[in-house]
């Protein structure tokens, strides 16, 4: 009889130290995390987003991550003016000509974000790298990118005895714009300039002429120029409705060539360049997370999410082939998803031409010359 109730006391101290050690030593335990974070997403990443946040509340049952939808970046300021502390963790999404025009001084630093960029280092183009670097440090986590290419209606240039591989300098376009202006009767200015796509290309002429031997003035004169040459020459086309056959944009003119209902044929390459043999890989400001404030108590909770949404490739590519966005993180174009047919377009895929032009796109180098510049001559 003793020795029953021997054994028993041993079992159940046995049992103790067995739960007490499961509790103390579990993994799963040990990396749950909770907390309360409420995002500002644009309307172009604002459905992905919600899907992040869903699937991965989820998985983690005590947090909560609100999406909310940002009508106009005064939303963003607003935030970023506050300097009163809650427990509500604040992120918001944001290219740096925004963030640069809302003023960055107002950014709070992101502590972790150094640490995640460093991580995540190979995943990103350089020049994305360096979009988001601000006085040493990183400010924010690429998101969204515009790799910028030459979008060219075949159909149309057959008509005119040309096709994709006559235009590689802007020598070149503005030869056969003259022409096909001439031989159209007036009606067809080849390279399309409204809304979006004039500030592409506008963007694009700053970049091409972007170096160190040039002040920022002397670029800004070398654009205009440009520009200038373009319109006297019937080259672009300004007036919404008006015909062209070509466009230089990024992944919101596939999803747009790809909607339209006249059977078309497009092609798309890399942009035109300054001469020939020149750089022609180029991408336009993306967007990025950034952390509007940051409580202490969310800090694993921000990290966690944000690396969620970052390798999410998953569910990324299903937004990336609908041309809702173009994801920065470069391991999203390893799926051969990427290789599928796209409606009214023939040859290589676009978002193969497009991510191939990620990858490519050299750092600017002096990239507060730029911002400058861009603040000058395009506005939001």
């Amino acid at each position: 009889m003793k020795n029953k109730i021997k054994y028993t006391v041993v079992f159940f101290i046995i049992l103790g130290f067995g739960i007490i050690s499961i509790n103390l030593f579990n993994p799963q335990k040990e990396q749950q995390i909770k907390g309360h974070i409420e995002i500002l997403a644009t309307d172009k990443s604002y459905d992905f987003l919600t899907l992040c946040a869903d699937k991965f509340m989820e998985t983690n049952p005590k947090t909560t991550v609100t999406i909310t939808k940002m009508n106009n970046y005064s939303e963003l300021e607003e935030l970023m003016d506050n300097t009163l502390k809650n427990k509500l963790s604040n992120v918001g999404e944001a290219n740096r000509l925004t963030l640069e025009n809302i003023g960055m001084d107002k950014l709070k630093p992101y502590e972790n974000a150094n640490t995640l960029l460093d991580t995540y280092e190979k995943n990103f183009a350089k020049y994305r790298i360096e979009q988001v670097e601000y006085n040493g440090n990183a400010i924010g986590i690429p998101l969204t990118s515009r790799p910028l290419v030459l979008y060219l209606r075949e159909d149309m240039l057959k008509q005119y005895n040309y096709d994709r591989a006559d235009f590689n300098t802007w020598d070149d376009v503005i030869r056969i714009g003259k022409d096909i202006y001439e031989k159209s009767g007036g009606t067809v200015r080849i390279l399309n300039a409204t809304d979006q796509d004039y500030k592409d290309l506008v963007d694009l002429l700053i970049m091409e002429n972007m170096t160190n031997d040039l002040t920022e003035d002397e670029i800004i004169e070398k654009v205009n120029s440009k520009m200038d040459e373009l319109k006297n020459n019937n080259i672009i086309n300004l007036t919404n409705g008006g015909e062209f056959l070509a466009r230089i944009s990024s992944i919101n003119a596939m999803k747009e060539i790809a909607a339209i209902e006249e059977k078309c044929q497009w092609s798309v390459g890399t942009v035109p360049s300054l001469h020939a043999g020149t750089n022609k890989f180029y991408s336009a400001d993306g967007s990025n997370i950034i952390v509007l404030s940051e409580n202490a108590d969310n800090q694993k909770l921000i990290d966690k999410f944000i690396t969620y949404v970052m390798t999410n490739t998953k569910d990324g590519i299903e937004f990336v082939k609908n041309g809702d966005f173009f994801s920065s993180y470069l391991y999203t174009y390893k799926s051969t998803e990427i290789e599928k047919h796209m409606n009214n377009f023939y040859g290589a895929s676009p978002l193969v031409v497009m991510s191939n032009v990620e990858e490519k796109t050299l750092p600017m180098g002096n990239y507060n010359k730029y911002i400058k510049i861009k603040q000058k001559l395009i506005t939001e």
